[in-house]
Parts: structure tokens; sequence; C-alpha cells
């Protein structure tokens, strides 16, 4: 095998490789608008923003929305502790979160199982 094919070769095994680290599970599906998904909190988007309340694996757990209004994929974290890094415990047990461009300053904290 020539040393070309064999980089070719090389370098699809690794990007195959790279792709199943990263796989994705998709748990929700919705048409719905993202930011409906949950109650928007303040507190928790500005820890997300601080890189202090973000998910593990940002693509690990994700929720598409594809409606022709508010498209977009969230990452998803229990307030168990599953896919979630918390420094600051503020998490709750029966909560789960979902977040819009974690990693940036931008992060935005959706909660579903909390009341309004």
């Amino acid at each position: 095998m020539a040393i070309g094919n064999r980089a070719a070769v090389l370098a699809l095994a690794l990007t195959a490789l790279g792709a199943a680290a990263q796989a994705q599970q998709t748990v929700i599906t919705s048409k719905s608008p993202y930011w409906k998904v949950g109650v928007a909190d303040q507190a928790l988007s500005r820890a997300c923003a601080t890189g202090r309340f973000v998910p593990n694996n940002a693509n690990r757990y994700v929720a598409r929305f594809m409606g022709s209004e508010g498209a977009g994929i969230l990452s998803i974290a229990k307030g168990t502790g599953l896919n979630l890094r918390d420094l600051d415990k503020l998490a709750k047990r029966n909560e789960d979160y979902f977040f819009h461009a974690p990693g940036t300053t931008s992060c935005a904290v959706y909660v579903g199982g909390r009341k309004q």
C-alpha cells in the first residue's frame, strides 16, 4: 500500500473514531420554538456563561427543535447529575436542564420540570 493510501486510510479511521466518541442521543424532537422547552433561569444562565453550570458533554444528549420559528439544538443534563458539571451545587434532582450555546458567554439555561 502506498504511503498516500495509508495516510488516507488512517485519516478515515481517526474520523470514524472521533465520530463514535461524539455520538449524540436525541432525547426530544419538536417543532416548537426551543425557548418553550422550559422556564428560563437567569442565575443558571450566568453560571453557565462562566462555566460553573454546564453539560459535561454538550453533544451527548440533545433536544432538536426544527420548527420554522426558534429552530435549534439544545444540550441536555439532569438535576441528578447525569451529564452535568455543577460546581456550585445549583441543580435540583427533579429538574432537567436545557442549554442553548453552552461554553459561550451567551449561554441560556431553560429548566424543565419547574413551575413558572
